[in-house]
């Protein structure tokens, strides 16, 4: 069989060629006899399973797999028997299982493409089974990383988000394009920075629509949805869809009379709110604008009331923004300017000094290359412009921060609380680590340079974060790391000591920890939890409302609500939601905040009164995943008010769940 040289690495080559013998080996096999080679065959296809050209070159193999005798004597032998419900566990349980399952899906592939049959199976029945697979498995054919697939997910999960990618790319997806546009618009609810994802997921629909209708001539919602969502990408008018090109888009603009173009800026401006997806063109839309009326740049901006006087107050400021840090490349970043003005940010003394300062700001050239090599973008702009452009969005969406796929949820949420607690110190620290190369920060008096320290948390940073977090993650995850080498052998929590200093100022000095740090059991649970409704809830806290979102730690677990680790958020308030229920919203540093915790822990992300890039639960289901809070002293409400049944109903759910197995005290 032959296989092209250019798409193979010479570890699949060599596993390759391997494959063709035992395969070969399997085909030939007397039926009694057939046992050993398949094991041999399994072996190797989950070596060719880790990347697109190894499945590529098992898929050539795939009409003949049934064949060959590749899923005799087992449950795979009957394709109309398998249920696509049954598929995700068979992958990632990995080992022979996961490898039978993804040569079984390749077989399906194969018999929905045609180029091969099977008994009981046809090509529509095929297609339906795949449908269905990856409409119910759509965060691994578009995987974001969060706590669960960090440390559980390992090289099975790496390999079953490759199968489902390839199989997508191969498959007419018409058929789960509800299914792909709902996922795509919830995560754009959660108005994250990084939007690679929802990018993809709206490329692979894509591949399934039909012409472009009419204005208003699309009946079908999931059909309509996904044709707005393209637009806001692509070009939210007739005029930015007939000329994609920005000196295309560029020349069309100059043509327009002034109520033609105040209508560009509206539709360009109401897209952008819609849907957090900002188009390239607006870049061009909005240095047009800035040069010829402050009405036009409100209106391309989607500015509130707040956002018009901000823009008036600072408008020089604001055209010097545009112009070093918005380029067709970093257009996101107008969502965020959109938001910093809408939000009044501008308003705060250090922050008009502080993104000036930017603007010249010289950038060590390890941390330019840096930014520029990490924008992934052929001829990249200049180093300020990226930093500038990512400072912009971190300012306007502060609960857009995550930190990728990192084991860094401590730098992601200091990042996030500074930009909306101390926007002056964060300012500080993006230009000391892009000018100087290190930050310096206090503990208990003493001065901890980063540029000092060797290691943190992430051995390897994956680079795909936004600017600020690019710039600064790496500082702050070794001087958290050191911070919390100093308080070991104090028999509490470092966290007691750490946030605080890491922090600032505004983190509440008192601490409550659910853990015993010596034994990792469950120590005062009552206690813990009553103390927790006399701080935080309204009803038991003499109706105190929070003034600053409080860092906290969660258990984070997973769907079955086994304990995974431990994760950093920070309370952003507690407060009645549309229905009347007590909610905690909180800020959570994946990339993907709306997450299955496990025992019906559901965190929610819109429809409960959230605001932008808020999580949120009940409150007894956040205390029920909650290991550690800061407090005052003195804003401590009834302890003993607190109902005996909400104690009792959350110590039974820990105890089923994560607690299980733990000593308690």
């Amino acid at each position: 069989m032959s296989h092209s040289a250019e798409s193979m690495t010479d570890a699949v080559r060599l596993s390759g060629d391997e494959f063709d013998r035992v395969f070969g080996n399997l085909a030939n096999a007397r039926r009694f006899g057939k046992g050993v080679h398949q094991t041999r065959v399994l072996g190797l296809a989950q070596k060719l399973m880790q990347d697109r050209a190894g499945l590529a070159f098992l898929f050539e193999y795939a009409p003949r797999f049934a064949e060959a005798g590749v899923f005799a004597g087992g449950d795979w032998a009957n394709p109309a028997s398998l249920q696509p419900a049954l598929v995700r566990n068979a992958l990632l349980g990995g080992g022979p299982s996961a490898a039978i399952e993804c040569l079984s899906e390749l077989r399906f592939l194969a018999v929905a493409q045609g180029s091969t049959e099977e008994p009981g199976l046809d090509a529509p029945a095929a297609q339906k089974f795949l449908e269905d697979v990856l409409a119910r498995n759509l965060d691994l054919v578009f995987p974001e990383s969060s706590e669960a697939t960090r440390e559980t997910g390992g090289l099975a999960y790496e390999r079953a988000c490759s199968l489902l990618g390839f199989v997508a790319d191969h498959l007419d997806t018409s058929n789960i394009l509800a299914a792909l546009i709902s996922e795509a618009e919830r995560v754009l609810l959660q108005r994250p920075i990084m939007v690679e994802r929802i990018e993809t997921m709206l490329r692979t629909a894509t591949r399934s629509l039909p012409p472009r209708p009419a204005q208003g001539g699309e009946d079908d919602p999931a059909m309509a949805s996904a044709w707005a969502l393209l637009a806001a990408l692509d070009g939210p008018t007739d005029l930015a869809r007939a000329h994609s090109e920005p000196a295309a888009f560029e020349q069309a603009l100059e043509a327009l009379d002034d109520n033609a173009l105040l209508e560009q800026a509206r539709c360009f401006g109401a897209s952008m709110d819609r849907t957090g997806l900002v188009c390239r063109l607006h870049a061009v839309l909005l240095r047009h604008a800035m040069d010829r009326d402050m009405t036009l740049l409100a209106e391309a901006l989607a500015l509130s009331r707040v956002g018009r006087t901000s823009l008036e107050e600072y408008a020089e400021l604001v055209r010097l923004l545009i112009e070093h840090a918005v380029t067709v490349d970093t257009a996101r970043c107008i969502y965020g300017l959109s938001r910093l003005l809408n939000h009044g940010i501008l308003f705060f003394r250090p922050v008009a000094p502080g993104l000036q300062r930017l603007t010249v700001l010289p950038i060590q050239p390890p941390v330019a290359e840096l930014l520029q090599t990490a924008s992934r973008l052929e001829n990249p702009p200049a180093a300020n412009t990226l930093l500038l452009a990512g400072t912009l969005s971190v300012l306007g969406q502060p609960r857009g921060v995550d930190q990728g796929n990192n084991p860094t949820c401590q730098a992601a949420r200091a990042i996030s609380l500074w930009s909306q607690n101390d926007m002056g110190y964060l300012l500080e620290l993006i230009c000391r680590a892009a000018r100087d190369g290190e930050i310096i920060m206090h503990f208990e008096g003493q001065a901890i340079r980063s540029s000092e320290l060797s290691f943190g948390l992430a051995k390897t940073l994956n680079t795909e974060l936004d600017p600020v977090s690019l710039v600064l993650t790496p500082h702050l995850d070794r001087i958290y790391m050191e911070m919390s080498r100093r308080t070991i052998g104090r028999g509490e929590d470092g966290h007691r000591w750490v946030n605080p200093e890491l922090h600032g100022w505004w983190v509440y000095r008192r601490f409550s920890s659910l853990i015993d740090p010596q034994t990792g059991g469950i120590r005062d649970h009552d206690g813990f939890m009553r103390l927790l409704y006399a701080v935080y809830h309204p009803l038991y806290n003499g109706g105190r409302e929070m003034v600053y979102a409080q860092p906290c730690g969660v258990v984070s677990t997973d769907a079955n609500g086994t304990f995974i680790g431990w994760h950093a958020v920070s309370i952003q308030r507690v407060a009645l939601d549309p229905d009347g229920q007590w909610r905690v919203y909180f800020f959570n540093p994946n990339r993907d905040k709306g997450q299955s915790w496990g025992q019906g822990i559901r965190t929610s992300t819109c429809d409960h009164g959230e605001f932008e890039g808020e999580s949120s639960l009940p409150f007894e289901q956040f205390a029920m995943r909650l290991y550690v809070f800061h407090y005052k002293l003195h804003e401590v409400g009834d302890p003993d008010a607190v109902p005996a049944e909400f104690i009792q109903t959350i110590r039974e759910t820990i105890a089923a769940g994560w607690g299980h197995g733990r000593a308690w005290s």
